[in-house]
């Protein structure tokens, strides 16, 4: 029994980490603040899909591949760390030990996914904000939206690494066989 909650403590860690890591993802790729500016005396910023001045929101209308890399890789990350959440719920869900166990490295094998689309997307934006548009305005910062995209990227490694103790725990048991 004991190491039964083992593995339920693994998957609540792992699920809790999950949704809040999806949260994170959407909230990070769908808000204005990636990185902050200063334009001709006034502060403006901007997201993957907008930037604003002065009050006033524009949409980002240029298709630079590097934007479109970015918001594609955000949204594949989000979307893979959705289907990990309910292959991760789906775990707990059935009886069958085989299937439980089955499905919590499938969520594992599915937030590992997650993390590593959100680490492409963080890494092609940090590269050419730094190297391009860092040199373009000269007093400017990453920004709160930015930094919850690294925050997702723990959350969605931390969720793999729960599942992947969860099935771990299973399969060293199913090794010793049932007591």
């Amino acid at each position: 029994m004991h190491s039964f909650m083992g593995g339920g403590a693994c998957m609540g860690g792992g699920l809790f980490c999950a949704i809040v890591g999806n949260i994170l993802l959407v909230v990070s790729t769908a808000t204005d603040y990636w990185m902050q500016y200063r334009l001709s005396g006034s502060f403006a910023h901007q997201g993957l899909w907008r930037y604003c001045m002065s009050g006033k929101c524009y949409m980002q209308t240029d298709s630079i591949a590097y934007w479109n890399a970015t918001r594609a890789f955000m949204i594949l990350s989000a979307m893979s760390c959705f289907a990990g959440i309910i292959a991760g719920i789906l775990s707990f869900a059935h009886f069958s030990a085989f299937e439980r166990f089955n499905r919590s490295f499938a969520a594992g094998i599915m937030f590992f996914v997650s993390t590593l689309f959100v680490l492409l997307a963080m890494a092609i934006y940090t590269g050419v904000t730094v190297n391009f548009l860092g040199k373009r305005f000269g007093d400017w910062r990453f920004s709160w939206s930015y930094i919850l995209g690294w925050v997702a990227l723990l959350m969605t490694f931390f969720a793999g690494i729960f599942y992947m103790c969860a099935y771990r725990m299973h399969e060293c048991r199913r090794v010793v066989g049932p007591r």
